[in-house]
């Protein structure tokens, strides 16, 4: 990532961003190639003494710009910056806005943070002449800090999701993950072999069994640090979120194989395992009052002599059956006894459970590809959920848990199918995933199958290749979470 940093002084730069809203007097330069202020639009003009390349960056209308709006013109200044080497951003300093300092100074360092991004761990020469420094303007350092923690988190995840399936395996993708626990101050366990199957997590042992590739399932636990010296403990105590991580490596279908053109992208299957690592490498800089807990299952989805049947029937490990009619719908499978698991009474098991997975292609047909699908079974989870992502600038849209959809889960032979149905998949994979969280736990369910792999060009923030989606989601309602009391008591 390129270096960014705050800075309370304006300093020399290659190239310097200044704001502009909608009215504002701006030079005849601009205004004769047509700079009008839109937000994200950006024109560019020599400085006054030749020396720089100013960008002029449109924020709208007065006193209607949002973080949103802030977030966008940084990456916009980033991705106009041509080949300069440094870049001063003095889009935060505007006070001619309804939003505060601080949420200013984070959005801009977001913006070009992660629209700095870029993957070049298998390109044999650097593209000459990219940027090596962002400044940003402003007073407010520890909001800057926040935010590159929080991108740093995201491009780690952007890292994981483009890296070939065949490099991140699920035994590579554990060490990995250990690697960088111990790096961040995470507890972390990885469970292989005996100690694997002693768990009885069979949807993850049954996906496996096509692949040469051993399965592993990671835990990952973020500890809230010590309330100081003397100061009263929390009551009630530190709520404990558990997050669940879809980690498919590589999913060719399975004995359903997928054509060809669909496995292309099929590297992200992991694109929630990758979220839920990305957001917790960075819970320990935010220092948030909150106790997560993570679980991680990591398979290959492949289409071997012994893999995983048309008809074969997996008992759960809350005793109950699937019957397999589709292999494609592995997710499913693998994150039904996680989420027993994870949602289990007694100290290990979390107050919160939220579970996200890249795991229906249906969802791009009902919300498009830059958005993701979110169903909970609690009104107050879920509204904090969406809080979370519109702070996040990631788009989610909640759908209902229709439970007429429930007949496409009829099995003539086991209690349920992992559904083949066309038409409501989404929702039909959500109430699937319903069954095994217990009673009462308030839950919710991330499909961002769509969202977390861009095929696309770059836009706004967002690169081409893996995007990171979920990361600053579950970062954000994390916070609200800590903020606003328990959701759970």
């Amino acid at each position: 990532m390129v270096r960014v940093s705050a800075d309370d002084v304006r300093r020399p730069a290659d190239v310097i961003a200044l704001p502009w809203h909608s009215g504002m007097p701006t030079s005849a330069y601009s205004r004769r190639r047509g700079f009008l202020a839109r937000p994200g639009q950006v024109v560019a003009e020599p400085s006054s003494d030749g020396r720089a390349v100013v960008l002029n960056v449109g924020l709208g209308q007065a006193r209607s710009a949002t973080t949103a709006t802030f977030r966008r013109a940084a990456a916009a200044a980033v991705r106009a910056a041509g080949p300069a080497r440094t870049l001063r951003l003095d889009l935060a300093v505007l006070d001619d806005s309804d939003v505060p300092a601080a949420d200013r100074a984070r959005a801009v360092t977001e913006g070009a943070a992660l629209a700095s991004y870029r993957y070049d761990a298998y390109r044999s020469n650097r593209p000459a002449g990219t940027l090596t420094e962002i400044v940003v303007v402003t007073a407010e350092h520890e909001a800057v800090a926040e935010a590159l923690a929080v991108c740093e988190g995201t491009c780690l995840a952007r890292d994981l999701v483009n890296c070939p399936g065949g490099e991140l395996t699920p035994p590579e993708f554990a060490d990995r993950i250990r690697r960088l626990a111990e790096r961040h101050g995470l507890d972390c366990v990885v469970h292989e072999g005996s100690r694997l199957d002693g768990l009885g997590l069979a949807g993850l042992a049954a996906v496996s069994r096509g692949s040469r590739q051993p399965a592993r399932f990671v835990e990952v636990e973020y500890t809230p640090p010590a309330a100081p010296s003397g100061t009263p403990p929390t009551e009630p105590p530190a709520l404990t979120v558990g997050l669940v991580g879809k980690g498919i490596t590589f999913d060719s279908g399975g004995l359903s194989l997928k054509p060809s053109v669909e496995m292309r992208s099929m590297k992200s299957d992991m694109g929630g395992a990758a979220a839920v690592v990305g957001a917790l490498v960075a819970l320990p800089r935010l220092g948030l009052p909150v106790r997560v807990r993570a679980h991680l299952p990591l398979a290959e989805n492949m289409p071997d002599g012994d893999a995983l049947r048309i008809g074969d029937v997996v008992r759960h490990l809350d005793g109950t059956t699937t019957e397999i009619v589709n292999t494609d719908n592995e997710g499913r499978v693998v994150l039904a006894d996680v989420l027993t698991y994870a949602s289990r009474p007694g100290p290990r098991g979390a107050d919160i459970v939220v579970d996200v997975a890249t795991l229906t292609s249906a969802v791009a047909h009902a919300l498009g590809t830059r958005t993701g699908a979110l169903f909970s079974t609690d009104d107050r989870l879920a509204d904090a959920v969406l809080e979370g992502a519109a702070l996040a600038g990631e788009s989610l849209c909640r759908l209902p848990l229709l439970n007429d959809e429930r007949r496409h889960l009829h099995s003539a032979v086991a209690d349920r199918v992992n559904c083949s149905n066309r038409y409501g998949d989404t929702v039909q994979a959500a109430l699937f995933l319903r069954d095994f969280v217990a009673a009462g736990k308030p839950w919710a369910h991330l499909d961002i199958a769509a969202a977390a792999f861009n095929d696309d060009g770059p836009y706004d923030e967002v690169p081409h290749g893996g995007t990171g989606f979920g990361v600053r989601t579950l970062i954000e309602t994390l916070k609200i979470m800590s903020a606003g009391g328990t959701l759970a008591r």
